[in-house]
Formats: structure tokens, C-alpha cells, sequence
């Protein structure tokens, strides 16, 4: 379960935290929503606290695999540092240090993520190539000057993709063993439309796990994601990744979201909003049964724990991605199919092909 967290995301209107108020009313402290959630979450099947969640909270009481962002991007613009700039290596370094370094014996951390969604070029935060990027750096800058070597290959494009996916995973990776040789890798949280092959497998080096963020999108989304990108097919509960990595595989973000929430379910506009609550339930269910079949899929992570604001959060997005309402009561068909369903999972799994 992503996103679990007393407070919710803040309204782009008011600010205001709906989520936090409801919980601030019903709990006395932040312990005793912590300590009711995970009872909730354990009821319901679920058995893992993912990005974004409260870490310092959940941790103690349930699994956790939390983000590390040692990218350091700006997940709405996509701008990053410069891989390749010892600066940016240091800073990786001290933040492994500073987050991960305490919890290295933390017996309830199933593993780290990476990072969250990295522009490795032409996605819906621009056109542009990963090369182009690097090449509108300062003239001198480590990076420009990696990028015009890659101008010499024969595929500039993919050599550069290549050389800062390397540059990128080593660096990260190693700051992360450095601190923590305790727990897993689990990879980056790449969107699975638009990972290109040679990203799949450079990342396969090096992480324990990969791990991609794959929801259903409408066919026209997908179609134009994956003709801009250069991006695997995520049909087939992700076998075109399998194939590539030979390693397990992490479905670390998806859901679905329903017209009779009361929400907008308006932005982003790519993905289908279902009819009902019964149709979100089925759809859960699908999903899940199909990549629990899947032998290299090792896991699913919902998102959300709670819905988004009526008038939206940070970036507008303003969805039914909830387990629980802004007042914190269940969406009750959803949690008693995935009450269902998630406990049967582990009968489906087979040897890896």
C-alpha cells in the first residue's frame, strides 16, 4: 500500500488536509491511527507499507519499503541534477547516509526504493531526449561533456541513455550498500510504458529487484507513450520487462478509480474511470490475479491509502485512488474483495519460467 500517512495530501486550493483532520478527530495520536492502520491493512490483505508512507511510524509495526529520491528530481518538470557531476554523487551519499544508514538492522525493512518516475527522456513532461537535456547543460559541465562523447557513437541516443543509466545505478547502488548491506535493492519505480529496453537492462545490473509503476491507461495513451518513448509493452503482466531483467519483478503503483466517489477523477485524463465501486472491486481483483500468476511478479502496491482532494493536491490530481475516503471510512466493496483476493495470492506463485 502506497501513500500511508496520518495526514493525506494537501488541497492546491485551501491547503488544507482533509485526510489529517478526520484522523486528527478520530485518533487520539498518531500512534493510535498507526496502530489501527496497520491493524486495517492486515485485515484487508495487505502486508506491506509502501512509498510515501510514515516510515518512522510503520516501521516498527508492519513491513515497509520506503523511497529514497536519490535522484534528486523535480518529479513535475522532471529536471535533475547532473548524474555524472561528483557533486551529485556526494549528496547521494550523504542522503543513503542520513536515511537509510539508521534502519540498516530495522528487521521490518523489506528494501529501498530508488526513486519515483525519472525523466529518462520523452514522457508527459516534455518531448525531449535524454541526450538533448544533457546537451543544454553548461558548456564544461560533466554531464554536456558526456553527452557530446556520445555524439561520436553510432547511436548517440541510446549510447548517452546507456552511459548515464550506468553512471546513475552505480553511484546510487553503491551509496545505498555502503550503509544499509542488510536489505534489498528495489529498483527504481520507472513507469512501465516508457522504459526502454536498454534502461530495463542496465538497471538489471544492478538492483535486486525492478520495480515499475504500471497502471491501465486508455489505448491512446499507451499507443502515443510508447511511439514517443521507445517504451516495453506492459501487457502481459509486465513479461516483456521479465524477459529483459531475468530478475523479479515489482508492480510498485497502480490502481483504479470510480465515477460514484464523488470526486472529479478529472486530471491527469489518461486513465478510464470506472462506473462503480463493484467495478473498481473486480477490477482490483483482476489485476491482481493476473500478475500473482505472472511467476516473476513477486508483488503489487496499491495507490493509494486515501483519496485526493476534491479540488486536488499539489499537481491537480484530484482521484479516487483511495483504500479510505478523506473521512477515513473504507470503501467497503474494494477492502472486502481485497480481503478476498490478496491472501489467495500466494498459492498462485510458481517457479520463474
Amino acid at each position: 500500500m502506497n501513500s500511508v500517512n496520518p495526514r493525506g495530501s494537501a488541497s492546491q486550493v485551501t491547503g488544507e488536509l482533509a485526510y489529517g483532520d478526520a484522523v486528527a478527530a478520530r485518533y487520539e495520536s498518531d500512534e493510535a491511527w498507526a496502530d489501527a492502520t496497520v491493524e486495517r491493512l492486515h485485515g484487508w490483505g495487505f502486508n506491506t507499507a509502501g512509498s510515501w508512507s510514515t516510515t518512522e511510524l510503520l516501521a516498527p509495526r508492519m513491513v515497509s519499503a520506503p523511497n529514497l529520491s536519490l535522484g534528486m528530481d523535480n518529479w513535475q518538470t522532471g529536471a535533475a541534477p547532473d548524474y555524472f557531476d561528483p557533486a551529485w554523487e556526494a549528496a547521494v551519499q550523504a542522503r543513503a547516509l542520513e536515511v537509510a544508514g539508521p534502519l540498516r538492522e530495522e528487521p521490518n525493512l523489506l528494501g529501498w526504493f530508488l526513486d519515483n518516475e525519472n525523466k529518462w527522456g520523452p514522457d508527459w513532461r516534455g518531448t525531449d531526449s535524454f541526450l538533448a537535456q544533457y546537451l543544454a547543460l553548461p558548456e564544461g559541465s560533466p554531464g554536456r561533456l558526456a553527452a557530446e562523447a556520445a555524439q561520436r557513437e553510432p547511436d548517440p541516443e541510446t549510447a548517452f541513455l546507456v552511459a548515464a543509466a550506468e553512471r546513475y545505478f552505480s553511484v546510487t547502488t553503491a551509496a545505498v550498500r555502503a550503509v544499509d548491506p542488510n536489505h534489498l535493492i528495489l529498483g527504481n519505480r520507472d513507469v512501465a510504458i516508457l522504459s526502454r529496453p536498454e534502461l530495463v537492462e542496465v538497471s538489471a545490473r544492478y538492483v535486486d529487484v525492478l520495480s515499475f509503476n504500471s497502471y491501465v491507461f486508455f489505448d491512446v495513451v499507451v499507443e502515443g507513450a510508447q511511439r514517443l518513448s521507445g517504451g516495453l509493452s506492459a501487457d502481459d503482466a509486465l513479461a516483456a520487462h521479465y524477459a529483459i531483467a531475468h530478475k523479479p519483478v515489482l508492480v510498485s503503483e497502480f490502481g483504479f478509480r470510480a465515477a460514484d466517489s464523488g470526486l472529479p477523477n478529472s486530471w491527469p485524463p489518461i486513465y478510464p474511470t470506472l462506473p462503480t465501486q463493484a467495478d473498481r472491486a473486480s477490477a482490483f481483483e483482476a489485476y491482481v490475479r493476473e500478475h500473482q500468476a505472472a511467476p516473476w511478479i513477486v508483488g503489487v502496491h496499491w495507490f493509494a491509502w486515501v483519496d485526493e482532494p476534491v479540488d486536488g493536491r499539489f499537481d491537480g490530481e484530484d482521484n479516487n485512488w483511495g483504500l479510505v475516503s478523506q473521512s477515513d471510512e473504507p470503501w467497503q466493496l474494494l477492502t472486502e474483495r481485497a480481503a478476498t483476493v490478496l491472501p489467495q495470492v500466494y498459492g498462485t506463485l510458481e517457479e520463474p519460467r
